[in-house]
């Protein structure tokens, strides 16, 4: 079996779990990681006995593939740089800071034949999985997600870190066009918008009320 050579590019506390589990998988090779970082990234790659660094295309003739585990303000340009040199990735949540990057980087992907893949981890939780055999013409859904201030990607405001993962759930539920969206949202402890509720209708006449 042909391994993936794998680099990890941000070794915060995602990248850090990213590291963990690659070095067990038997499909993948983790060959390099990389954070602005030095000191971190030599402290992840020591413990994983990989190279590091501290510019991560230093290591792109090594890798078949990356994920990206950086602040969201970084994920545009350093994916793009990715896709362009014909490298897949994985790059966390969300994809992007705008509608307009997203797109093309999907583009970017599609052109080169390579993988571009979001990591929604709620995707493969357990009870997610159940839920979709059980349910299948849900009539209203009730979310409420909320995380301490301090455990947030204070980056992105709270529907790009917290509520973005109901959202992708419940649109993978309901196989109907959204037909309403009523928003609100308010700054608490950050410049930020921390607490918001979302309100959705979908044609099928299905609403689901969202608040993170």
């Amino acid at each position: 079996m042909e391994r993936v050579r794998v680099g990890i590019i941000g070794v915060g506390y995602l990248g850090m779990q990213h590291a963990r589990i690659l070095s067990y998988l038997e499909e993948a090779d983790l060959k390099g990681v990389a954070d602005i970082d030095f000191k971190r990234a030599m402290q992840i790659g020591n413990r994983h006995g990989v190279n590091y660094y501290k510019n991560f295309e230093q290591m792109l003739d090594e890798i078949d593939a990356a994920i990206v585990a950086t602040p969201t303000s970084e994920h545009y340009a350093i994916t793009m740089k990715l896709l362009k040199a014909g490298k897949s990735v994985l790059v966390e949540k969300p994809i992007a800071e705008t509608v307009e990057q997203a797109e093309e980087m999907v583009a970017e992907a599609e052109k080169r034949g390579i993988i571009l893949q979001v990591g929604h981890l709620e995707r493969f939780n357990p009870a997610v999985e159940a839920i979709e055999s059980l349910i299948t013409e849900p009539k209203f859904i009730e979310v409420q997600r909320l995380g301490s201030f301090s455990a947030r990607s204070l980056d992105i405001d709270v529907v790009l870190d917290l509520m973005i993962h109901d959202l992708d759930i419940i649109l993978s539920l309901i196989k109907d066009k959204v037909k309403t969206i009523r928003s609100s949202g308010i700054h608490v402890l950050s410049d930020k918008i921390d607490i918001a509720n979302a309100r959705l209708e979908f044609e099928s006449g299905c609403v689901a009320n969202l608040t993170a």
